[in-house]
């Protein structure tokens, strides 16, 4: 941008500046003039004209008094006030194009009324105004680049603006901050939802080095709008039918995030709860554990993921005479349980799945009994101890306290 160099390549003769003077003198009339101008050549300053002429005039007066104040003065052109007028007529929706040709129209308009008043009465020879004619075009591209600046200023900040506003409307719908049918159904024509139908919710981590969640659904399949938040990414995602339910599950899976999803919810308003049942279902895998887990995939676990401080008080009580032992017998133990349970109470199954021998399985089977005084044989002990040990699965710290 050509700020900073000399719009005049050498002093204008003492005739040239008093014709200079003259014409700011009469700057009101030569304003009205050019603002004519504009709305003859230019589709867009004719309704601004027709809207409002004052203030056409205005901007075409500031413009022109710039320009012959820097002939007169033989100094750089400001660009303040070209700025200002760029900013103000991008925020009026004027096309870029239209506001350059703009100034390229006032810049032929000034050198001509120049050359008017100028040449015929033999004021000063063509040869002479030689340099004004190059000073006029080099305010021009001044003017042009300022302009144009303006305008990515301009289009940068409605961005930003139109990104906050954006997320603006997906914290009213997972905050439930939309009461009325009609705001949601604002939040979901701007936010390219649909207005009715099935939605779900996605909670997934934020690790550092895997791939976003939202890059992994395809935007092209699913009507969706994701919130990143610094550990996070909620996503809000239109499913028609149960085996859209399903692939997106698929497309998740690999994400190498831990993810929890709500159950479908019929309607925007339903929103709040979805979320707080998809970060429940995230609670329901333990650190470092990555994959998709619903709500309500596990009913037991789910209900411990939901009442962590409950559970974890609860569990403390059951699982009471494992916590008294060292660390390391706990974990043996409560892993001998957990897998114990996942291999659906067979004692050869959860050998082979932890390396040992079946009796070995048997034997810390029988001591968690008479620790717990519970029976594994009893239903009732059976979903204690389970829920227990989901809780310690969940919450590494339980039996912190036994080494401390």
């Amino acid at each position: 941008m050509p700020v900073g160099a000399p719009t005049l390549a050498s002093p204008l003769p003492p005739e040239l500046l008093d014709l200079a003077r003259q014409l700011l003198a009469r700057l009101p009339e030569l304003a009205s003039e050019l603002a004519a101008l504009l709305s003859e050549k230019e589709e867009f300053y004719r309704r601004v004209n027709v809207t409002a002429p004052d203030e056409l005039r205005k901007v075409c007066e500031v413009n022109l008094r710039n320009a012959f104040t820097a002939f007169i003065e033989g100094r750089d052109a400001s660009v303040e006030a070209v700025r200002k007028t760029g900013l103000a007529q991008a925020k009026q929706g004027i096309p870029l194009s239209a506001v350059l040709r703009a100034f390229r129209i006032a810049g032929t308009f000034t050198y001509e009324t120049l050359m008017e008043r100028a040449i015929p009465p033999g004021i000063i020879t063509p040869e002479q105004l030689l340099p004004v004619s190059t000073t006029v075009w080099r305010i021009i591209d001044s003017y042009s680049a300022v302009i144009t600046a303006a305008y990515s200023e301009f289009e940068a900040h409605s961005a930003r603006y139109d990104e906050k506003a954006r997320l603006g409307l997906i914290d009213g719908l997972l905050d439930g901050r939309f009461t009325k049918q009609a705001e949601l159904d604002d939040a979901a024509k701007a936010l390219n939802l649909p207005q009715a139908g099935t939605f779900v919710v996605v909670f997934s981590d934020r690790t550092p080095g895997a791939e976003r969640s939202a890059a992994l659904v395809d935007p092209r399949r699913w009507r969706m709008v994701w919130r990143s938040l610094p550990e996070a990414e909620i996503g809000i995602v239109a499913v028609e039918r149960a085996t859209d339910l399903r692939a997106l599950r698929e497309a998740l899976d690999s994400s190498g995030h831990g993810i929890g999803m709500s159950p479908p919810v019929s309607g925007l308003r339903r929103i709040p709860a979805a979320l707080r049942r998809a970060r429940i279902a995230r609670r329901c895998l333990a650190a470092g554990e990555t994959g998709v887990v619903g709500f309500g995939d596990q009913p037991l676990t789910t209900l411990v993921a939901g009442s962590r401080e409950l559970a974890r008080e609860l569990a403390r009580e059951v699982l009471s005479g494992v916590l008294e032992l060292p660390k390391a017998e706990q974990d043996v133990l409560l892993k001998t349980l957990h897998a114990w349970y996942a291999e659906g109470g067979s004692a050869k199954s959860t050998a082979a799945r932890l390396f040992v021998h079946p009796n070995t399985v048997r034997y810390r089977i029988r001591r968690i009994q008479e620790l717990t005084k519970r029976d594994l044989a009893d239903p009732r002990s059976i979903a204690e101890l389970y829920a227990s040990v989901e809780t310690a699965r969940l919450d590494p710290t339980l039996g912190a306290a036994a080494d401390a």
